[in-house]
């Protein structure tokens, strides 16, 4: 018989996954609330094990999708500028990446989301001037982080 594993080698489901980091992005949602005085609506939909987190407003939109699959993605939509979709997390069976993942949304991606979608660092029509090229969502988080706090 093979070596028994630890519970920290026991990749977690799907809806494991989706359910802790839909957790850690609601704890930095509600940190962030306080602090924000943008007009946009927040909206949570649950459909087939599926979460969606919206933020609208006028012609623009921010959404982070965490799909049953345990994929993650976070999409961008304003009127002035193309479809902006990235995949912050690739499902795997490794339980070390996974929680890697979750450290990361931890100690900071999190937050990161949630500054850009309550419009807190900037607007979305700004954010997204940055979003073309080889620039991913995080190096157009750190460019206006830079920019503002200096």
């Amino acid at each position: 018989m093979g070596k028994r594993k630890t519970p920290e080698e026991i990749p977690l489901m799907k809806s494991e996954l989706v359910a802790e980091a839909f957790t850690i992005l609601m704890e930095a949602y509600t940190k962030m609330i306080g602090r924000c005085a943008s007009g946009q609506k927040m909206t949570i939909t649950m459909k087939s094990y599926n979460r969606y987190i919206r933020f609208s407003g006028f012609r623009e939109y921010f959404d982070i999708c965490l799909y049953k699959s345990g994929d993650i993605d976070i999409k961008m939509d304003e009127y002035c500028h193309d479809k902006y979709v990235e995949r912050i997390f690739e499902f795997t069976e490794n339980r070390s990446e996974q929680n890697a993942f979750l450290d990361k949304l931890r100690n900071g991606l999190a937050e990161e989301i949630m500054e850009v979608a309550t419009c807190k660092l900037v607007d979305y029509h700004s954010f997204m001037d940055m979003l073309h090229g080889e620039w991913k969502f995080t190096d157009a988080h750190n460019y206006f982080k830079n920019e503002i706090m200096g």
